[in-house]
């Protein structure tokens, strides 16, 4: 689980939940565009509810490890869609490098 400190308070959610909200957050705050998130997070009782954040480039966020009883939340359409929506609008499909594609054949390979 990890913890997501905004502008707003804070919330625990998800290990891939929170990397996929920073990668997006990062790649609006390179556009200087915002957008509302909706995720599942562990409330202040411990039960299982979901949150809205504005994201992007007014505030910033950090995001930590976090502490939990409870089993790391999954929930990988919306990981998926947030991970998609980072790539929108990026001239190589990438809002930042990830090491990806390091195996991919280089032109050396093909045969002319």
């Amino acid at each position: 689980m990890k913890r997501i400190s905004h502008p707003g308070g804070s919330v625990v959610t998800g290990d891939e939940l929170a990397d996929a909200v920073m990668h997006y957050a990062e790649a609006l705050a390179r556009r200087s565009q915002v957008d509302v998130v909706d995720l599942p997070i562990i409330g202040e009782s411990g039960t299982l509810t979901r949150t809205q954040i504005l994201i992007g480039a007014p505030g910033g966020m950090t995001c930590v490890g976090a502490e939990s009883v409870h089993p790391d939340l999954v929930e990988a359409d919306t990981v998926h869609t947030f991970r998609l929506k980072a790539l929108a609008g990026t001239a190589s499909g990438r809002a930042s490098w990830t090491g990806d594609g390091l195996d991919s054949p280089q032109f050396d390979e093909f045969d002319y």
